[in-house]
């Protein structure tokens, strides 16, 4: 693992006193300095501030907007601020924070570098303060500018969003916080709820399905002798029970109990059992997006549809028609589609208008006995289009799923929930899924001090040549403080990003793929033999799948002074960046030469996610993948439709990576510090101002462990699914991370 030579780094900053400094005690004679003032012991300085633009800084979350690659523009840095601080030793960087967490002075700088204002040639900018004697460590913080959005997204999405950015209060440190933005809070989050309780009630309901009360009534139905003679048949009242759906659910009939289930009877009985069965305790998640429904009515419309214009055999199998005329009257109510007469399968579902499935399900008396109908609706009255949830609220689809009760037959959506089979992450909800970082700077460093005036020209220009000692002339000294002789103070450490990256690649390790239909038909079907029912295979080209978000797990929502997570007063989520350069969407077709077979890069930035203490946390990344094949296929639970998304996991283990390839920086220190200020140097996924590349591979067998999937309903604990090869850039590599197992 390497630095990132890629991201822009900001060398030192420079301050200049313009006449002599005041003394660095007491005990000495002030020097005669007009910009001395005796009564704050302060000397007005020039700030200089120095910007290394062959490395230029980087989000769609892009390479621009991340300054992820030499060619980006740099975009300015503003909402700096600098404290200035005096320790009891000179050269040495803050290491941690005094008792009170004060710092000696704070100067708000504002807006300190438009964008583009520096290059290769004049990378100085001069503001002029003031510093008081005796400092001897300086502490930068700032972020970069925002820049107009992309095309089609927020400036949120494009640049990353934090819903605090805050680098201390007057001069207490203490009160630094820089914190992740929820995607979702507010008001939006219960109208996120009410949502689910309306979508879930609504499947409640058509499974809730009934033959009691007045629709418990007398039935005709024709039947066509051998001579084309039709005789009209009548099913009584008296002769079957009241039924729900869940009586077709059994091994015998629930008109003939004595009987087998008949053949629409049978229909009955596996599209509700398709549609009920959620094998939570195998890790199953149910989709439970808008499109996640309109695909599962589509199926459930179409084998309704079937038993509704079949012509029954027998009483059974015609109240089972009736049956199937009841669920098609009450699907009726919340979906569109077109429904051939005779029979075949139902296609362009879509959800009624709103404000029809809102009126229809408030008007609903169709619910399980015992149990409570949501209500209250008003604050989604002005959702245009289901079809859109969740990620009308720029949430991925895998961020809510569905649950069912099989003893109150009521369906639900889980509120605490691990999504797409994430671990990691603790307890989490909706309100737990954040924008991407922004791109932010920081600076600790000791101090070189002169008793000579320097002009701006005079400085070391760009990072490596203001880190080479032989750059500082003898009227330099290194290390040291603001004394009544000096003249012009540099920050000693160059100042480089406060967050980390990752940079995302995905490739396929093979040409043809297998999905998991063996393992499924044998779950649901155990008679099947090994040799029967083999998986699909699937062979990929450069248009078979489309990434289409990336979520990172594991982040801590608050870092402080240092940019490191707080120990306390923290929570941890998924940073979902869900706007992906559509360079970066597409998989190349499978290649054996690996530099022609990645995606283009996709760039996230996140935090540092060190812990203390000797292990530090795996991070697991979940790809969210649409499927462009043209076919279903089986992931690990269940059915994973065309043109749905689904997601496959990667783990990057810090304990995979070679700390002898990580390249620590020798002209600063990166936190953790140790007691006098240098790096301790704890290998971990994510190191603030490095990026971390890691290389995801969809293996031969990676759609066996696909996340987030639909029952099957057409008639006729963690799995990894990515391998994963992690890189710093040049650094810390991940490199063949395979996605699902191998």
């Amino acid at each position: 693992m390497k630095k990132i030579q890629a991201l822009a780094t900001l060398s030192a900053i420079a301050l200049m006193a313009a006449g002599f400094a005041a003394c660095s005690s007491s005990d000495e004679t002030v020097v005669d300095n007009p910009r001395y003032n005796p009564e704050t012991n302060e000397v007005t300085t020039n700030f200089v501030f120095n910007v290394s633009t062959g490395n230029t800084a980087f989000t769609r979350q892009s390479a621009a907007a991340t300054q992820a690659t030499v060619t980006e523009r740099f975009r300015g840095i503003d909402n700096a601020v600098l404290y200035s601080y005096h320790q009891g030793t000179d050269g040495k960087n803050l290491a941690a924070l005094p008792a009170d967490g004060k710092m000696e002075k704070r100067y708000d700088l504002s807006m300190i570098l438009a964008a583009n204002t520096v290059d290769a040639d004049h990378s100085h900018r001069i503001i002029e303060t003031s510093l008081p004697l005796n400092t001897n460590t300086l502490l930068f913080y700032g972020k970069a500018i925002l820049g107009n959005a992309e095309t089609g997204l927020t400036v949120e999405n494009t640049y990353g969003h934090l819903e605090e950015y805050n680098p201390g209060t007057e001069t207490d440190l203490s009160a630094a916080n820089f914190e992740l933005s929820p995607r979702i809070k507010g008001d939006n989050v219960n109208k996120f709820k009410k949502i689910e309780e309306l979508l879930s009630g609504i499947l409640t309901t058509i499974m809730y399905t009934n033959l009691k009360g007045t629709h418990h009534q007398d039935i005709s139905y024709e039947i066509t002798g051998l001579d084309g003679t039709k005789t009209t048949i009548t099913v009584l009242a008296s002769e079957y029970p009241e039924l729900i759906w869940a009586d077709y659910n059994s091994t015998n009939s629930p008109v003939e109990p004595t009987h087998v289930p008949y053949a629409l009877e049978q229909k009955l009985a596996d599209v509700y059992r398709e549609m009920t069965t959620i094998y939570q305790d195998q890790g199953e998640l149910r989709a439970g997006s808008g499109q996640a429904i309109l695909a599962m009515m589509t199926d459930l419309w179409s084998v309704i549809n079937e038993v509704r214009c079949a012509t029954p055999l027998n009483k059974p199998e015609a109240v089972a028609k009736y049956f199937a005329e009841r669920a098609h009257e009450r699907i009726k109510l919340y979906f569109n589609g077109t429904v051939p007469d005779d029979g075949h399968n139902v296609t362009g579902v879509e959800f009624v208008t709103t404000g029809n499935v809102i009126d229809h399900f408030t008007a609903e008396t169709n619910w399980p006995t015992g149990t409570t109908k949501p209500s209250g609706f008003n604050n989604i009255s002005d959702i245009a289009n289901f079809a859109n949830f969740p990620q009308m609220f720029h949430l991925p689809s895998g961020s809510t799923h569905l649950a069912f009760d099989k003893n109150t037959q009521v369906f639900s959506y889980p509120w605490n929930y691990n999504t797409s089979g994430m671990p990691g992450s603790g307890t989490i909800t909706v309100e737990s899924y954040f924008y991407p970082a922004e791109l932010l700077y920081f600076g600790n460093s000791a101090i070189r001090v002169s008793d000579k005036e320097y002009k701006p020209t005079e400085y070391p220009d760009g990072v490596a040549n203001w880190d080479e000692d032989n750059n500082w002339n003898n009227t330099w000294t290194k290390n040291s403080h603001v004394q009544s002789t000096t003249q012009s103070v540099a920050m000693q450490n160059d100042i480089n990003y406060g967050t980390a990256a990752l940079q995302t690649t995905i490739r396929y390790g093979v040409a043809t793929l297998k999905d998991n239909n063996h393992a499924i038909q044998k779950r649901n079907h155990p008679s099947i033999g090994d040799d029967e029912e083999p998986d699909q295979e699937i062979t990929v080209d450069g248009t078979s799948f489309q990434l289409v978000g990336v979520i990172v797990g594991g982040q801590s929502k608050k870092v402080g002074w240092n940019f490191l997570p707080k120990e306390s007063d923290n929570s941890y989520g998924w940073i979902n960046d869900d706007a992906i350069p559509s360079a970066a969407q597409g998989i190349p077709a499978y290649s054996s030469v690996i530099s022609d077979a990645k995606s283009q890069p996709n760039y996230t930035l996140v935090f540092d996610n060190y812990t203390s203490g000797s292990t530090q946390d795996k991070v697991y990344v979940a790809l969210e993948l649409r499927n462009n094949t043209g076919k279903d296929f089986y992931g690990l639970h269940n059915l994973i439709r065309n043109g749905s998304t689904f997601y496959l996991i990667g783990e990057l283990d810090p304990a995979q990576l070679n700390e002898a390839n990580i390249d620590w920086p020798t002209h600063h220190a990166l936190p953790p510090y140790d007691s006098n200020g240098a790096t301790i140097q704890t290998k971990r996924v994510f190191i603030q101002d490095f990026m971390t590349t890691a290389d995801f591979v969809i293996g031969a067998n990676s759609l066996k462990y696909a996340y987030l999937t639909v029952p099957d309903l057409r008639y006729s604990s963690v799995t990894l699914g990515l391998s994963v090869d992690i890189k710093w850039s040049t650094g810390i590599n991940f490199d063949n991370v395979i996605l699902g197992g191998n």
